[in-house]
């Protein structure tokens, strides 16, 4: 009797543990932050061709400005709400901050300049066709957003389609930034 109550209660135990799991309809795996360049180190310069041509694109050539520099691509379905947000902020933060893209992996030229002229976007875009620039930058998925000072050096980054409202936020914080050296 006594084993057989012992069973007993085992089955109920084992009953009442996996009843009070939660719902595993939906797989959820440890979410980690993406690699990102640390805040306060240089931004890695880049010379890449401009999008329609005319000058180089080089992140150099924007020392003495903030620069929220956007990763995107036109194959890339997430980069593209974010795109409306980033020319309203280039058009708002004009003279101020300047808003540069990097056309990142992709072959399709004609496309980007579409994508691009829908979103209203006539900030400069970098062609980085081979990924080059974004793995400097420690891309693994696009779309990505980094923020750099007047100084030439990272304040930060974020992953995935952003508002206007989160990209202002940056905005305010690139211009009141305290130089770092």
């Amino acid at each position: 009797m006594t084993c057989l109550a012992a069973a007993i209660g085992l089955v109920a135990v084992i009953v009442v543990a996996v009843a009070s799991r939660p719902h595993l309809g939906v797989a959820r795996l440890p979410s980690v932050a993406p690699e990102a360049l640390t805040a306060g180190t240089a931004a890695p310069d880049f010379d890449l061709e401009r999008l329609g041509g005319g000058a180089p694109v080089s992140i150099s050539g924007y020392r003495g400005t903030p620069v929220v520099l956007n990763f995107f691509a036109s194959w890339c379905p997430h980069c593209r709400p974010e795109l409306p947000a980033l020319a309203a902020l280039a058009r708002s933060a004009a003279g101020r901050v300047d808003v540069v893209g990097v056309d990142s992996n992709d072959q399709d030229l004609a496309a980007v300049q579409a994508l691009l002229a829908s979103a209203d976007a006539t900030y400069p875009v970098a062609v980085d066709s081979k990924a080059q620039v974004s793995t400097q930058y420690l891309l693994t998925a696009l779309p990505a957003t980094y923020f750099i000072g007047a100084n030439g050096r990272i304040m930060g980054a974020v992953f995935g389609p952003q508002t206007l409202a989160v990209l202002t936020t940056w905005v305010h914080r690139l211009l009141n930034a305290s130089p770092v050296r």
